[in-house]
């Protein structure tokens, strides 16, 4: 994993919006995702 570099800054907002695009998404998801592992799982 590469080293945490202190002096970065997102100016942008950039780093916080795709976090936030993530989580959406993986929250969204995961009852799919139960779901089908319980069809699998029997």
């Amino acid at each position: 994993m590469a080293g945490h570099d202190e002096n970065f800054k997102d100016d942008s907002g950039f780093l916080a919006v795709a976090l936030g695009l993530i989580v959406l998404v993986s929250m969204s998801a995961l009852p799919a995702t139960v779901g089908w592992y319980q069809v699998v799982a029997g």
